[in-house]
């Protein structure tokens, strides 16, 4: 007898539920938890590691990154005239203009240092004819071995091991410093001073303890000579670590896991190699935590898969009595009404998705009926909606084609100004009325600007006189639309008030930051002192002026912040606001398709 290749679609769902909650689900269920349990220490184990070697790997590129940050600051120190210029300079009366000036340049500098970086404690720099400056929190403590050393590296840098300090400000505290000999940039064997960088410890040891918490095991830093860095016990910081087989097993160049008994105890050892330092950061947990975790977790998934075995069975039997039987109903009342008997109804016996299921077709039927009968109102309704949309997109076309029907006609009657200045407003209702998108190129914002001018012009005659000037090369810098023409109509509206005559300059350029400035400027009756104040507090938050509120530079100043962030906006240079008034806008250049340079 020749078997139907398709017997398993004809089975009943009666029949089908049962196969498949056995073969897919119990059966399933007990071999893998069966195979899972005896595979769980080696994977669980394998996992421990890997995760910890991630945290190594990750720590590693922390520690290294602020290494490398530290290094280049001191690389930047030698080459930069201004701390060259504060070691080498002899404090006199005559040089004491030029050392304030150093003094300034270098605070600037370390100032953003450590703001920017807090994990940055304190910098000192020290030059040879006496010249000392103390930046950051003033500190005491033991450092003239280290200085020793850096003076006979003769501009290597020398990392210190972690080491006390004690500071006015916070108390004692432990420290990890660069010192390094700043040489001669004209003459590389002449010495010009030494520079100090510390680092905040404690922060590198969360760093550290982040990865290995104190109850699994202890992590810390070893120098290639095997003395301890950082991190650990306290008392190990500068000497040999106690245990040869470790210090063997770290100074091997392959291999990251290592098994060994310490002390009595079992631990594996996970150890990673810091680039350009040759430091190891090594880890050292130990095998009953590993253990104790993987118990429990295994007597947990024992308990789940009993749960699972018996819950399937109960699934089962619920499945039968509370979806099999329903569906095998809605699924009869469903080919009813196939054939159009809309009579069709279903029994719900319960409160759940599936008795709401069955009245939901009940309500069903008697929406199809109700949405025939309405089929073809709503065709109707929606002609009516396209029409009112189609004349909607009309009504700006007849407006341009009404201006320029009175432009020809102010031709045809020999009244040329006119025709040029309904030409004039109908390009500024064109590029007015364009709302399509959010921004727009400078270019074509300095083109709304100048037709918005020209109609001013027209109106003012001589009383009004403007220029645009535009750098070359940023006519594609995006930035949103309708940001300079507010400016500018604020400069004829309060400006030109008292004055007979007025010149309105606009200016885009690119700062020495790689910023877009624009720079609005007029000879009008400018901004008086209080004015300017309650103006610039209004824009940037710090005041109530109701006077102000509303106004169009707060308007301007809220939506870059909102677009570009808090770091720019509306300015007010004072130089150029001593005769009329200027606002200079600064965003950063960005063009369509980039991020903001």
């Amino acid at each position: 007898m020749k078997k139907n290749p398709f017997r398993w679609a004809n089975i009943n769902l009666r029949k089908k539920s049962v196969a498949i909650f056995v073969l897919l689900v119990t059966l399933p269920s007990l071999l893998v938890g069966y195979a899972f349990l005896n595979r769980y220490d080696i994977i669980l184990r394998q996992q421990f590691i890997d995760s910890t070697e991630k945290n190594l790997n990750t720590i590693e590129m922390n520690l290294y990154e602020k290494i490398k940050t530290v290094g280049d600051m001191t690389d930047y120190m030698i080459y930069q005239k201004d701390f060259r210029g504060f070691m080498q300079t002899v404090e006199t009366p005559e040089t004491l203009d030029q050392l304030n000036a150093y003094r300034a340049s270098i605070e600037g500098f370390v100032a953003f240092q450590l703001m920017s970086k807090s994990y940055i404690k304190s910098i000192t720099l020290k030059g040879l004819n006496g010249n000392t400056m103390q930046l950051g929190e003033p500190v005491e403590g033991p450092e003239q071995p280290w200085i020793d050393l850096a003076k006979q590296n003769r501009g290597g840098i020398v990392w210190s091991n972690s080491y006390p300090l004690f500071s006015p400000w916070s108390g004692p505290k432990r420290v990890i410093s660069l010192f390094r000999i700043i040489n001669s940039f004209d003459d590389l064997s002449k010495t010009a001073g030494l520079v100090i960088v510390r680092l905040n410890e404690s922060e590198i040891s969360t760093l550290l303890k982040a990865a290995v918490p104190e109850q699994q095991g202890s992590i810390f830093i070893l120098r290639p000579d095997g003395t301890v860095m950082a991190g650990g016990e306290e008392q190990l910081i500068g000497r040999l670590y106690p245990n040869e087989e470790l210090l063997k097993t770290v100074s091997k160049s392959s291999g990251q896991v290592a098994e060994m008994e310490i002390n009595g105890s079992n631990y594996v050892v996970i150890y990673k190699k810091m680039r350009s330092t040759g430091w190891s950061i090594v880890t050292m947990i130990k095998e009953k935590t590993m253990v104790a975790e993987t118990n429990g977790l295994k007597v947990t998934l024992q308990i789940l898969f009993l749960l699972v075995f018996i819950f399937g069975l109960l699934a089962l039997i619920g499945f039968e009595l509370t979806i099999i039987r329903p569906i095998l109903e809605l699924k009869k009342q469903t080919s009813r009404l196939k054939i159009g008997d809309f009579s069709a109804r279903v029994t719900a016996r319960s409160r759940d998705e599936i008795g709401d299921l069955g009245r939901q077709f009940n309500n069903m039927v008697l929406t199809i009926k109700d949405l025939i009968d309405k089929k073809y109102k709503l065709e109707i309704q929606q002609k009516e909606s396209e029409l009112r949309i189609l004349q909607s997109q009309m009504d700006p076309h007849f407006l341009y084609n009404t201006l320029d029907m009175i432009r020809w006609t102010a031709r045809l009657e020999k009244a040329p100004e006119t025709s040029q200045l309904i030409e004039a407003l109908s390009g500024f209702f064109r590029m007015s009325l364009n709302r399509e998108k959010q921004t727009a190129t400078l270019g074509d914002e300095l083109e709304f600007v100048r037709a918005y001018l020209n109609l001013q012009q027209k109106r003012m005659g001589s009383k009004l006189s403007f220029s645009l000037l535009m750098e070359a090369n940023l006519e594609q810098v995006v930035l949103p639309r309708r940001l300079i023409q507010p400016m500018v109509e604020n400069s004829i509206k309060h400006g030109f008030v008292a004055r007979r005559q007025g010149i309105i300059r606009v200016r885009c350029y690119r700062s020495p930051l790689d910023e877009l400035i624009i720079e609005v400027a007029d000879t009008g009756s400018g901004f008086a002192a209080d004015r300017l104040n309650a103006v610039y507090n209004a824009i940037h938050g710090k005041g109530l002026d109701e006077s102000v509120s509303g106004h169009a530079l707060s308007n301007i100043n809220e939506l870059i912040s909102l677009v570009y962030g808090s770091g720019f906006g509306i300015e007010f240079p004072t130089e150029y606001n001593q005769a009329g008034a200027c606002v200079r806008l600064r965003i950063p250049i960005q063009t369509n398709g980039q991020e903001a340079l």
